[in-house]
């Protein structure tokens, strides 16, 4: 949808339904004109003041609406950077609907998605790293994700970028200045003082770069999965992990044949877990396909929950099912289950087999051990660890590549004033680098990946 940045736009900016208040805002040059003629109060506006609240009527002609509150924010100091009125009025799906429909015949326009964020991100009000933080803290579902978008939005990400980019540039100033005295053979970039501040900054570069795994689980979530051959309870331990029962349970084996995906909020950490069908060897086309999905799942999964039957031997099964784990590299965790039945398999063996892993006994069926098994995951996913007081994390796959094509280009100029060439190729690869690095903050980011981004967002916000 194309919009045009000087016009005025409104949006219900308050979930839709029954509440305490509701918040239709304006922003935009018309704001306050648009509002005061819908707006009636015993003590006229003639000029409002900025950040002040004013109590009165929403009027459809001589018909009240609601009472409501008005609050005015001058341009600039306002979230979009623009005159922005924020109207209060009572909470309900009808009351605001009809008061942007009345703020709409007056000549505001109906916002687009994310608009008013993005009216704030072109206004520098924020960049784009933290217009994007923005949404992320909307939509945070634990401590973990709202905690790495509060610092996002606080610009901790940014502050370490622009620190970056800024040494980049006043480095490639200097190499300029060579190039427009490359006659004179005039230096004024000592090449080892250059080669001290890339290699620092390749270290820094690096330092973000390794924190992507725990930022993106951080606002994502961690994807486990429950594995095991069929009839070992896996669908119990979900039950028991969740205190309800979501999966059927029965006795017959292969009861669960597609996948089900529910979330946990575990130690602060969204973990989103997928209980899959028992991998076995089978020659039933529908178990085939059961096994498929179920192999499929490991394979995207960040971490696997590999349930045993402790009443019983291993089998093939199981130990077919141990090696694919251990094969594809996932961390996982072994539950011995049914540990009221008397135990029969061999925990040195499988401690042998996997020497690495975590075991922990449980019974789904008593409910007992779960504290254990949620402690051990906790030790086990979070031994990273979430991020700390004003940390700064990459989050968002388009930041690593961003930063990642940087980081290659610094590493390319460090090579060419290792090989003493011309300034034209160091100044094309610090060039490169500034580049991708305002990438993330929006700086030389093209109009379609900003449009993608704020089409994600909701309207209103």
């Amino acid at each position: 949808m194309e919009t045009r940045q000087d016009d005025t736009i409104a949006a219900i900016s308050t979930p839709l339904g029954e509440g305490g208040i509701a918040v239709i805002r304006l922003s935009g040059p018309e704001a306050m004109s648009i509002v005061r003629k819908v707006f009636r109060s015993h003590r006229k506006i003639l000029q409002a003041e900025s950040r002040r609240a004013y109590q009165g009527w929403i009027m459809d002609g001589e018909e009240p609406v609601d009472e409501v509150v008005l609050t005015y924010f001058r341009a600039p100091h306002s979230y979009t950077g623009e005159d922005v009125v924020e109207v209060s009025c009572h909470g309900g799906r009808f009351v605001s609907q009809r008061i942007l429909e009345l703020v709409m015949d007056q000549g505001a326009r109906l916002s687009a998605p994310g608009e008013f964020t993005q009216r704030g991100f072109l206004h520098n009000k924020m960049d784009l790293s933290q217009a994007e933080a923005v949404a992320d803290l909307i939509q945070a579902r634990t401590e973990a994700s709202r905690r790495v978008a509060a610092y996002q939005l606080q610009g901790q990400l940014s502050l370490r970028l622009k620190d970056m980019r800024d040494h980049l540039i006043n480095a490639c100033s200097l190499l300029e200045i060579e190039l427009d005295f490359s006659e004179e053979d005039v230096t004024f970039a000592s090449r080892k003082e250059l080669m001290r501040m890339l290699r620092s900054i390749k270290k820094e570069m690096q330092d973000l770069l390794s924190t992507f795994d725990r930022g993106r689980v951080c606002r994502e979530g961690i994807r486990m999965v429950i594995s095991g051959r069929p009839n070992v309870g896996k669908s119990s331990v979900l039950n028991a992990l969740l205190e309800r029962e979501r999966a059927i349970v029965t006795e017959i084996p292969g009861t669960t044949r597609d996948t089900i995906e529910e979330m946990l909020d575990i130690g602060g950490l969204l973990f989103v877990i997928t209980d899959t069908a028992g991998i076995c060897k089978t020659d039933d086309p529908i178990e085939r396909e059961s096994v498929r999905r179920a192999e499929e799942a490991i394979e995207t999964a960040d971490f696997v929950l590999v349930v045993i039957d402790g009443s019983r031997p291993l089998t093939r099964d199981d130990e077919m099912l141990i090696e694919k784990v251990k094969k594809s590299t996932k961390r996982a965790l072994y539950v011995i289950n049914k540990s009221d039945l008397e135990q029969q398999v061999e925990i040195q063996t499988l401690r042998e087999r996997v020497p690495d892993a975590g075991l922990v006994h449980v019974s789904a069926l008593k409910k007992e051990g779960f504290s254990k098994l949620l402690q051990k995951l906790e030790e086990t996913v979070l031994a990273d660890g979430i991020p700390h007081t004003g940390e700064a994390v990459l989050t968002r796959l388009r930041h690593w590549e961003s930063l990642n094509r940087a980081m290659k280009h610094v590493r390319r100029a460090i090579l060419s004033i290792r090989k003493e060439m011309s300034q034209e190729f160091i100044v094309l690869d610090l060039r490169g680098a500034m580049d991708a690095l305002g990438e993330i903050t929006g700086q030389t980011t093209a109009e379609d990946v900003l449009k993608h981004i704020f089409s994600e967002f909701c309207i209103g916000k």
